[in-house]
């Protein structure tokens, strides 16, 4: 039974998820505070965080940045605006997806058996016959889903990883935003553009030396990127 937390100040929100979420056989629990949310996280376990963006205190930002330090349970951000900036806010301190307020409880109820799957499923777009993949200083190990940098194990969220392979195996393949959002399978999210870009950056800052200045994942403007060719 997969395990569910939900980080929210809205009470009768919090409520109504949770009653809906039940019928599809999720053990859930619930915190009303950034605070309280991360200590649920450590005595919880979850296998799915849902965690709001504006709360007093902790807000949703700081409570990602600070359960990414070493979890990379999957993240469901909910925003009340949904404005673009609220959204690439989340995805760049690690959230995995976003839903904006007012939403439907079937909605969600999909966004998160979507995450749960992609979460477990080791073969979302792991090429046939490649064991490992060495590209300089860097180790990609599809089979493991680990990446090395100078044999050092580096932390990825599955979509970073996702991300990562993808471009790593095809060295100078250029892909737009539009064909790694299909690759990645993230349509049925409604993710726009922009996300990849955040993906894309959160990937820099773990694998480059400068990531202003990459040597690996690099932009190619007007189209997307590609991994570059050793």
């Amino acid at each position: 039974m997969n395990k569910l937390l939900l980080i929210d100040d809205d009470a009768r929100l919090v409520k109504n998820v949770l009653t809906y979420l039940k019928d599809f056989d999720y053990l859930i629990e619930s915190a009303f505070n950034g605070i309280e949310g991360l200590e649920k996280v450590k005595s919880f376990n979850p296998d799915l965080i849902i965690l709001d963006l504006m709360m007093p205190g902790l807000d949703g930002l700081e409570v990602c940045r600070e359960i990414r330090k070493d979890n990379q349970v999957p993240i469901i951000m909910l925003t009340a605006r949904g404005e673009e900036s609220d959204v690439v806010s989340g995805l760049e301190v690690g959230a995995d997806d976003y839903l904006t307020k007012p939403f439907s409880l079937r909605e969600l109820a999909a966004r998160v058996k979507a995450n749960l799957r992609r979460s477990t499923t080791s073969a979302t777009i792991t090429p046939p016959k490649v064991t490992t993949i060495t590209h300089g200083e860097l180790t990609i190990d599809p089979s493991k889903r680990e990446v090395y940098k100078n044999r050092k194990l580096l932390t990825l969220t599955s979509t970073e990883f996702n991300l990562l392979l993808l471009l790593a195996s095809q060295p100078g393949i250029v892909f737009s935003r539009d064909r790694l959002l299909e690759e990645l399978r993230n349509r049925e999210l409604e993710l726009f553009d922009r996300s990849i870009d955040a993906h894309i950056s959160n990937v820099r800052k773990k694998i480059e030396d400068s990531p202003k200045n990459p040597r690996y994942i690099v932009t190619v403007w007007g189209t997307g990127y590609k991994f570059q060719e050793q």
